[in-house]
């Protein structure tokens, strides 16, 4: 490498110099980054005047997810038709947009909606019923315009009023087997939405299986829970193609899992109300045939027994 300096000509550094010159660089920038990161502070959560929150309840085998922020009156007793201006486009929370995700089908309010995320948005009506909107760009700051394109659902409801609820919430205030009312809730003022599943139901199996799995069990053990006695008899039936039965004298479902073990769905008045996923009852069968059962507690033993006709 040449260099000319003052008309004279000077010659460059050696290789010996300009690889000294290169390890200094780079020693040099490794020593700033280190400074940089030894005095770089750990980021803490950082506090909002609207904290965020998420609700999550299982309908009938349905998750139902909001997530939302949570603004405070703070001694502001015109939340609508002041903070909130009647007629304005609101989403029940604050800053990003307030949204609602189901991971099955569900009824909102009789209407269906499909398994997916939606943002939620309001507008709160002076005496009259108010519009509860899903729309399905479910990313959106709460200032931004909501696309008219995206809207799946507007609903009208009558909004009510109850008990002072200091920061805006969203809750699960009843529940049922197969649905569930929602509330919006800010101050005295709560919206309600009622959201409906289907009825659970399990699939039939062939004959020829649900004639292997037919008999009366009868154990003799003990209650993987409490360590007390269990006797029971669990008796397999078959009836519109499903396998059922019966827990003593109490009618129970039996919902299959695969290689002859069902899980246990327990009735009320006709329906199926509670199915768990701790307990399951294997049926063994050899050439065709029951010879016996097991009771299993998180996928261990805890009950025997054999099979009568």
């Amino acid at each position: 490498m040449l260099t000319i300096e003052c008309g004279r000509h000077v010659s460059g550094p050696t290789e010996s110099q300009e690889a000294y010159l290169t390890v200094r660089s780079v020693a040099r920038a490794i020593a700033a980054l280190c400074l940089a990161a030894s005095c770089a502070q750990p980021v803490a959560a950082q506090p909002r005047g609207s904290e965020r929150s998420t609700v999550n309840q299982v309908v009938n085998g349905t998750n139902v997810t909001l997530d939302f922020a949570r603004p405070v009156a703070r001694g502001r007793d015109n939340l609508f038709g002041g903070v909130v201006h009647w007629g304005e486009m609101w989403t029940p929370g604050a800053n990003w947009a307030t949204t609602f995700e189901v991971d099955g089908p569900v009824r909102l309010n009789g209407h269906e909606v499909p398994a997916g995320k939606y943002s939620v948005w309001m507008q709160p009506r002076e005496g009259e019923a108010w519009a509860v909107i899903l729309n399905r760009e479910w990313r959106l700051y709460h200032d931004a315009p909501v696309p008219e394109e995206s809207v799946f659902l507007t609903l009208a409801v009558q909004p009510q009023q109850g008990a002072h609820m200091e920061a805006l919430n969203w809750y699960v205030n009843a529940l049922s087997p197969r649905s569930a009312t929602l509330r919006m809730h800010w101050g005295p003022t709560f919206v309600a939405l009622d959201i409906e599943t289907d009825e659970f139901t399990w699939s039939p199996l062939p004959a020829a299986e649900r004639a292997s799995y037919l008999g009366d069990y009868a154990f003799d053990t003990r209650d993987p829970t409490t360590g007390g006695p269990l006797q029971v008899t669990i008796g397999v039936l078959e009836e519109d193609g499903r396998i059922v039965g019966r827990w003593g004298r109490a009618p129970i479902a039996l919902i299959p899992v695969g290689g002859g073990e069902f899980r246990v769905g327990f009735l009320r008045d006709g329906a199926l109300f509670d199915v768990g996923d701790e307990m399951t009852l294997r049926v063994r069968v050899e050439n065709g045939h029951a010879v016996g059962a097991d009771l299993l507690w998180g996928g261990v033993v805890f009950g025997t027994a054999g099979v009568a006709r």
